[in-house]
């Protein structure tokens, strides 16, 4: 009832009809350590710590675009792991979907932290993941009308997929050759044109962009937002 009932978010340029071209670009290496210290002094895990960044970077972004940021606030769907931990061996996926708002009309990395962290602990504290893992296992074998309704109403609520994966944190090789930075994307369905991939590997963190061509036809501008974000969280906290 929660997610039938739940409304859209704002209406901003990340709200369109999706094509099926998109373009991608990624961050330069964030130092994984300084996130942590960040996260020590703000009391927040290095995954709130991320979260608010994006929720800066996209604020940032609008703003540069001449988009209104007060009262804005763009709901993400965020992949959340479902699997018990003695099962974390096992092969596939067994994750749901938790709608964050994420706080782009909150100015300040602490404000912003602060609410993120709120919102965060209400969706855990919910039956919101385990709800969305079984519509998810049941689309998969309901017809392909049924699959389509629920595709449309999920990316009605949200403007974008976002997660954070951390990934290997000592270098690994192929071969015998380095693996010097790795990159992945988060799939993206319906009219969700925004898919944003946060990987942390050897210490340091990358942030993936890929959108819709009817959003943005240059992704660099939203890459270089969550540049100036991270070098700001750096500057204030590290």
């Amino acid at each position: 009832a929660g997610l039938l009932a739940m409304s859209s978010d704002s209406s901003t340029v990340f709200k369109a009809e999706a094509t099926r071209i998109k373009r991608a670009a990624w961050t330069a290496p964030f130092d994984l350590d300084e996130i942590k210290r960040a996260g020590s002094l703000l009391d927040a895990k290095v995954n709130d710590v991320l979260l608010a960044v994006a929720g800066g970077a996209l604020r940032r972004y609008l703003a540069d675009q001449g988009q209104p940021i007060e009262d804005v606030e763009v709901r993400a769907a965020v992949p959340f792991n479902v699997r018990p931990l003695e099962r974390a061996h096992e092969l596939g996926n067994s994750f749901g979907l938790v709608f964050l708002l994420l706080p782009v009309s909150v100015e300040g990395t602490r404000e912003r932290v602060e609410e993120l962290k709120r919102r965060m602990l209400a969706i855990k504290g919910s039956a919101e993941p385990m709800v969305t893992y079984g519509i998810l296992q049941s689309i998969g074998r309901a017809p392909k009308w049924a699959h389509r309704r629920v595709v449309k109403m999920f990316s009605e609520k949200a403007s974008a997929v976002m997660t954070n994966v951390p990934g290997p944190q000592e270098p690994l090789h192929v071969m015998g050759t380095l693996i010097e930075t790795m990159m992945f994307w988060v799939p993206q369905a319906g009219d969700i044109g925004l898919g944003l991939s946060i990987l942390s590997y050897n210490g340091s963190v990358r942030v993936g962009v890929a959108v819709d061509q009817a959003y943005a036809s240059d992704p660099g501008p939203l890459v270089g937002a969550f540049e100036m974000e991270f070098a700001e969280l750096a500057a204030q906290y590290a």
